[in-house]
């Protein structure tokens, strides 16, 4: 992938000022209607209630297709904007923050206290306003411990994320990435 294929991945979104949401009344209420539900519902289930928390999760939209695992400590800010498919994990404490679509495929494991952050801001204007990008992390990819996945980045299949690294471009299949900005390390092979 191309620096300028992820680029081409973020948008940017109307706002009257820097302290204006750019999303309308519904998707505000639904917002914040989730947050009690999580709070309330979701977080406090132990680890068997699986299946509830995954429920719940596709009551508010989320498109999720097999048997997934999804932490009650991990954090889904737009649940609407996520996608699980088979044997995907999200672990305990990750932080999504899906203002834009993320997309987890078959059998990818982002590890505790991973960060996936779609949204930030375009800092070249006073106004401030947000710039999303999806996430989408492929087949059989797994994310290390405290790494941060910046908005726009496709993850290719069988990558590997350090622990604590900070990923702010596009991964290529099969690779290994590592570091404050994440940058190749060496190709990922498979003994079985």
């Amino acid at each position: 992938m191309t620096e300028n294929g992820h680029k081409a991945r973020l948008q940017i979104h109307e706002q009257g000022d820097a302290y204006s949401s750019p999303w309308g009344l519904r998707t505000r209420l639904l917002g914040g209607l989730w947050h009690i539900v999580w709070l309330s519902l979701f977080r406090p289930t132990p680890k068997p209630l699986r299946a509830w928390r995954v429920f719940l999760l596709k009551l508010f939209g989320a498109r999720i297709r097999g048997v997934v695992f999804v932490d009650a400590t991990t954090r889904i800010r737009m649940p609407w904007n996520l996608r699980m498919d088979a044997r995907s994990c999200l672990g305990p404490h990750a932080d999504v923050y899906n203002l834009a679509p993320v997309v987890l495929r078959k059998r990818c494991t982002v590890a505790q206290h991973v960060s996936i952050c779609t949204g930030t801001h375009d800092i070249s204007s006073r106004r401030l306003p947000l710039v999303t990008g999806p996430v989408e992390i492929g087949e059989d990819v797994f994310v290390g411990l405290r790494a941060v996945v910046l908005p726009g980045v496709r993850i290719g299949e069988g990558a590997v994320i350090g622990a604590g690294s900070v990923v702010t471009r596009d991964v290529p299949e099969w690779m290994i990435f590592a570091g404050n900005p994440a940058r190749a390390v060496r190709k990922r092979e498979m003994r079985d």
